[in-house]
């Protein structure tokens, strides 16, 4: 019996690795889930082969948890993407492959009921006072009468963040509402929270002192001024000679005042100089708290 149980483990062990590149891997548990080899879509109506061999195309060569549930959510994701907003996940299903494998390959199907494809009416934002709505829209990607892409509601979305962040709406949340209408066009309702407008703080540079004094001189965004968020990407940006190889924005320290609507900024050059604390923030949910 010894003589080839340890070739045949050795042989299942091979097997059971021979799936463990994911093109994409997203488990929550590394040991365990499912690699999916082929994927099918019944149901549909009128979209082509051609758009559905894309969207098969996604999810094949990639690892998830064996959860249908969260799989049809994908699915109906990939649906949104192409604008068909009210499409149904009526069932995933998967057949196993190999059982010893980690992940577990599977070929998985779905049948799907696509709905209409939907376009964009309008965009309204509300309770929006810093940006006008004209500004806002200029933003937003999407254009009237497009596809209503649930991709480009996200990357319109991460525009208006972005630009808010720019004048200092560090806080600022959008919360969109899809409204669509009978004649299948979408309306877009996103109401705006725009929080306190931040300023800057203080500059702390630690450095040898002719190169903290190089860095300061470069910094055009002064004590007081309406803090700009992308800012800090610019500078890094411009003075990357000055700057240790590999520095970015996640390698500077930053302390949020939201009380005082201040943000501080620390910039560790050399971390042999540093003697000050490092920067911690503040929030206005802490200080209401100490306040009782």
């Amino acid at each position: 019996m010894r003589h080839w149980a340890t070739p045949l483990l050795a042989l299942l062990l091979c097997a059971a690795w021979s799936y463990a590149d994911c093109a994409q891997d997203h488990r929550s548990n590394k040991n365990a889930g499912i690699l999916v080899t082929d994927f099918t879509i019944s149901g549909t109506q009128t979209i082509s082969a051609t758009e559905l061999a894309l969207m098969t195309g996604n999810l094949i060569g990639s690892c998830f948890d064996d959860d249908p549930e969260e799989l049809g959510e994908r699915i109906r994701a990939l649906f949104q993407d192409r604008g068909y907003f009210t499409a149904e996940v009526k069932h995933v299903g998967f057949k196993p492959g190999d059982p010893l494998a980690i992940p577990k390959p599977v070929t998985m199907d779905a049948d799907v009921a696509e709905g209409p494809l939907y376009k964009l009416a309008e965009i309204t934002f509300i309770d929006n006072h810093a940006i006008s709505s004209g500004r806002l829209r200029q933003a937003f990607p999407l254009k009237k009468g497009a596809v209503f892409s649930r991709g480009k509601v996200a990357s319109g979305l991460e525009s208006l963040r972005r630009l808010y962040g720019s004048r200092g709406f560090l806080d600022f949340i959008a919360i969109p509402e899809t409204q669509p209408s009978s004649n299948a066009t979408m309306n877009l309702k996103i109401s705006v929270q725009e929080g306190p407008q931040y300023h800057m703080g203080k500059l702390e540079i630690v450095a040898a002192k002719e190169v903290a004094g190089r860095l300061r001189l470069q910094w055009k965004l002064p004590e007081g001024a309406v803090y700009d968020h992308s800012y800090l990407d610019k500078y890094i940006s411009a003075n990357r000679d000055l700057l240790p190889s590999g520095f970015t924005r996640d390698s500077a320290q930053t302390g949020i005042d939201c009380p005082h609507a201040l943000v501080d900024l620390k910039l560790v050059i050399d971390a042999a100089e540093d003697k000050s604390p490092q920067l911690k923030s503040v929030d206005c949910e802490s200080t209401k708290d100490d306040s009782k």
